[in-house]
């Protein structure tokens, strides 16, 4: 097989189409999430609060909130999968050289080895994760095919990226790997679960702003 050929096809064509639908279909989805809310409950809406809505986002962030404090291992390995996956996706070497390359911007830079670490945390997180929705049988019984092919959709591009760095196998294979499974998820996000990147802040804000109106505090 011509990996490159992937390879190519993957960050030339196919990334402008996966960026495109990652992109709009996020726009879409936030539009739809804010209709329904028009519609279900109006007074959320009412008079929007932006300080409660921040207060309420950078409770979940920090995070400050009690699910989170009761659950610290669950927090832990949800926030290494997050953190690991965002921060090596933007700010990996490599990554930034490729914009550099397409469009000549350029940001901070990750050291090597700091991306190599987040990318170990963010698959140990997924295991974790992966392996609470075995055990646990409350989570068993709520997980369902969709929420493993969200996991198996995140850790794919990690995994195969870790074997390209460190030249585990065919590096033409896995570098091609790595594009086309990157490209997957950014044409998966707005389709699947993976819609919480963007609808995490929406309902985060809307609730808050209500509950900060209520004279319940940030939550």
């Amino acid at each position: 097989m011509d990996w490159m050929r992937l390879y190519d096809l993957g960050t030339g064509s196919l990334l402008w189409v996966s960026g495109s639908v990652f992109v709009l279909g996020l726009i879409y989805r936030v539009q739809s999430f804010l209709s329904l809310a028009r519609r279900m409950d109006p007074a959320a809406l009412k008079n929007f609060r932006a300080c409660w809505a921040l207060s309420s986002i950078l409770h979940w962030l920090v995070p400050a909130n009690v699910t989170a404090r009761e659950n610290a291992p669950t927090t832990l390995a949800g926030f290494a999968l997050h953190l690991g996956l965002i921060a090596t996706a933007l700010l990996f070497s490599g990554h930034v050289v490729l914009w550099d390359q397409a469009w000549g911007v350029s940001w901070w830079m990750l050291p090597d080895d700091a991306a190599d670490w987040l990318t170990y945390a963010c698959l140990a997180g997924a295991l974790f994760l992966a392996a609470r929705r075995l055990t646990l049988p409350h989570v068993r019984a709520l997980t369902r095919g969709a929420d493993w092919l969200a996991l198996a959709l995140t850790v794919l591009p990690m995994a195969t990226g870790l074997c390209a760095y460190h030249q585990w196998g065919d590096y033409d294979m896995m570098i091609s790997l790595h594009v086309l499974s990157g490209n997957l998820l950014l044409l998966a996000v707005p389709c699947t679960k993976l819609s919480h990147a963007a609808l995490f802040f929406v309902s985060r804000a809307i609730t808050g702003s209500d509950f900060g109106k209520r004279s319940v505090g940030a939550w």
